[in-house]
């Protein structure tokens, strides 16, 4: 890591005296569709916040499997994504760890993607409703510093630009994949798979139009293990061999005994996007997305009787003790989503130089079906089959920009949202089957945001330029309840109102440099899930809180840019204050305990970040972006657990670093590398995690390459490599072991 350290450094002052100049890489041997990009994207992306720009050439240096790839080496960032497929890829920045996936926004062409029905491992943004084929271009922008998002931009927001041809075009592409998994448990192996994609647009008098199709089939390693605790009747117990000994990341012994959740996906979608020149000043675009998604969750027993017999449930004796295997431990799961986005959107500009923009969409969880066995390993037999058809969200958005004066560019504009989360589990007879059984428990409710905001730039001097603006939010939850088998319990409606102020000063000291202090304050407010998610007992709601406080944060950035030649260089101070943040814990100060998601009274994040984009260095065809954070986020006050004063906040790692380095070493060749380094981290509150084993959150440093050659007019071939040292980590679950791509692309 100190080799890396010092690495950046180095090539930070070797470049520092460069003259000032665009920082875009230069044109490579791969021609591309031209990009359209809309009204909405440039509005939204109108915010004195650190910015990051992938282009689409990037893309294409990279192993992309899914849209979520294209954050692979952002700085200070990373997305949770387990494997090829994983539906649960949720991003994690500056002061978000992988569980908090409501403190980042995912847009695609101002179409809102992120799932902000709930707040963990099950809200990653809707990546499979954006094939990377039809990606132009995709910008990271850094902390709640504009009035135009909601509170929900504390972390992340992510703004992917989408092809609109202005020419006919078409692209098909076809990729392999094989992973070598190894693990210390003996369910190791090659986990392979392959997807196919194309697109087809035109663009003809004021019409345009792109259809982009993909398919995705693919073996993952397994998510989880079967572990079993000591105890049980000797007399019962089943000698065994194949079980390991192991210790979970707070220390304490378990046994080994089989893997779970090896899941075998295959997802289709599809897009069709149609845009219309309605009349010289006014433009629409429609689209329709389509996603489908089936995925078995199989399980395998690793362990065997005397007779050579599979042994997955009962009394077994194992390293000269008694264990008891759960009696679901190996009992599989099989799942079925397919979700709808329409979206359309209107913009125009005005003779004055006003520019306007209304963007409407609806995300709808068409038919979203998750089917559990209640035994191990069973083909059939009974279960529960959850079944969340009917939840998604509506969004609003009416926004304006335009001269005010010679010194003043203002934004204004209106929001509205409207989350819906429905949740039923009922008991079936056959877990493959119909949900045919009594209810198990529902949970539901909505939540609606009703929002305004105005922010004006003010250039006020040759090199100077102040940004002030706000936001008014009003939110309301309704509709919410709980039920189980006997009793449905319903919860108060609740209201709020709250004001975000923003600002910022930025300054052009000299030429190509920049010097910008942004301050503003975000206000993210709790989701359907964590309102309403609970346990009845005794005819009561318990293990949860429908009356938790949003998020409230003050967040500070100051950032010097120095614009180069070739590129340019960045360094960031910046600090989040978080009060009520939200986080599932358990509350130690009442008996008996209580584990819920619950306000943890004041955190903050801390820290300073650098990278460095060039190209053509030293040699012509070679680029570089490296990135370089030092993290310090932790817990400062914690009423309901105290264990977790001063300690570190868990997922956010203390150190991050990329580089990624890209070579066209001849006209039709390009070769790339890029290094991934995440460093000491915890998965809980009092940090009392310290053994790197299943369950844990690790630090690791991966590497990745690829190969392209370009052997004819339109065709080009990769081969590629993730994770190429075999890295083994984990994120409670294990991360894909070194994993090969091999591709053949088309494209006219």
């Amino acid at each position: 890591m100190n080799t890396l350290a010092l690495g950046l450094c180095a090539v930070a002052l070797a470049v520092s005296t460069g003259p000032l100049l665009a920082t875009d890489p230069a044109p490579a041997t791969t021609t591309l569709a031209p990009v359209s990009v809309h009204a909405s994207d440039t509005m939204v992306m109108a915010t004195p916040s650190v910015q990051v720009h992938v282009s689409r050439q990037k893309l294409l240096q990279q192993n992309v499997t899914e849209s979520a790839d294209a954050l692979k080496y952002a700085p200070n960032m990373m997305v949770r994504k387990r494997y090829i497929g994983d539906p649960n890829a949720v991003i994690s920045g500056r002061n978000t760890g992988t569980l908090q996936s409501a403190r980042s926004l995912v847009y695609a062409d101002g179409l809102l993607l992120s799932n902000l029905m709930t707040n963990g491992y099950d809200g990653a943004p809707r990546w499979g409703m954006v094939a990377p084929e039809e990606i132009g271009a995709v910008d990271i922008l850094y902390g709640p510093y504009s009035a135009l998002y909601p509170g929900n931009s504390l972390g992340t927001t992510v703004l992917i630009h989408t092809v609109l041809p202005q020419r006919f075009t078409a692209s098909a592409s076809t990729q392999f994949f094989s992973q070598d998994y190894h693990d210390a448990y003996g369910a190791g192996g090659h986990y392979n798979g392959h997807q196919v994609a194309a697109t087809l647009g035109n663009k003809q008098g004021r019409w345009s139009w792109l259809l982009a199709v993909s398919r995705l089939d693919n073996d993952g390693q397994p998510m989880q293990y079967a572990t079993a605790k000591a105890g049980g009747d000797p007399a019962a117990a089943v000698p065994v061999n194949g079980a390991t000994l192991d210790r979970n990341p707070n220390g304490s012994p378990r046994l080994v005994y089989g893997a779970n959740s090896i899941e075998h996906t295959m997802q289709s979608e599809a897009k069709l996007k149609v845009g219309v020149d309605v009349t010289d000043d006014i433009a629409a675009l429609f689209t329709v997305g389509w996603w489908h998604n089936r995925a078995d969750d199989r399980t395998r027993s690793l362990i065997r009787d005397g007779n050579g017999k599979l042994v997955n449930s009962g009394a077994i004796n194992a390293d000269g003790q008694v264990w008891t295997l759960p009696a679901s431990g190996l009992a599989p799961t099989s799942a079925s989503d397919t979700h709808m986005l329409y979206g359309v959107e209107l913009n125009g500009h005005l003779d004055n130089g006003w520019r306007w923009t209304a963007v409407a969409s609806h995300y709808d969880f068409l038919h979203s079906q998750l089917n559990s066995a209640s035994l191990p390993g069973a083909a059939a037999g009974p279960g529960t089959v959850a079944d969340k058809a009917g939840s998604g969200w509506d969004t609003f958005d009416l926004r304006s920009s335009g001269p005010v004066g010679d010194h003043h560019m203002l934004y204004a504009g209106v929001h509205g949202d409207r989350y819906v989360l429905d949740s039923r589990v009922r008991s079936a007879s056959d877990w493959r089957g119909d949900a045919d059984g009594p209810l198990v428990s529902s949970f539901a409710g909505r939540t609606q945001t009703r929002a305004i905001y105005l922010q004006d730039v003010w250039s006020f001097a040759d090199a100077w330029a102040l940004t002030l603006g706000g936001r008014l939010e009003q939110w309301r939850a309704y509709g919410g309840l709980l039920g189980n088998a006997s009793n449905t319990l319903r919860y108060a409606n609740r209201q709020r109102t709250d004001f975000s102020p923003k600002a910022a000063l930025s300054w052009d000291l000299a030429e190509g440099w920049e010097l910008r202090l942004a301050h503003g304050k975000a206000v993210r407010y709790p989701t359907v899930a964590e309102l309403f998610q609970g346990s009845i007992s005794a005819n009561a709601i318990v293990n949860n809180n429908p009356q938790l406080k949003p998020e409230r944060d003050e967040s500070t950035d100051l950032t010097l840019t120095r614009h180069l030649d070739h590129g340019h260089w960045r360094v960031s101070l910046y600090q989040d204050r978080i009060a009520d943040s939200l986080y599932s814990q358990t509350d130690i100060t009442v008996t008996p305990t209580v584990t819920s998601v619950q306000n943890i009274d004041r955190m903050r994040g801390r820290g300073i970040e650098g990278e460095i984009g060039l190209t053509d260095l030293w040699l012509d065809g070679l680029d570089l972006q490296a990135s370089l954070a030092l993290n310090e986020a932790k817990t400062l006050d914690d009423s309901q657990y105290p264990l977790a004063n001063g300690k570190y906040f868990p997922r956010i790692p203390k150190v991050r670093a990329s580089v990624f380095a890209d070579y066209r070493f001849a006209p039709q060749w390009d070769a790339s590398l890029g290094i991934r380094h995440s460093g000491r981290q915890y998965g809980t509150l009092d940090n009392s995690d310290y053994v790197d084993s299943y369950g844990a959150v690790s630090s690791f440093t991966v590497a990745d390459a690829k190969l392209r050659w370009k052997f004819a007019p339109a065709w080009t071939a990769s081969l590629g490599v993730d994770n190429l040292t075999d890295e083994h980590y984990w994120v409670y679950h294990p991360y894909a072991g070194r994993t090969w791509f091999g591709a053949l692309r088309w494209e006219l």
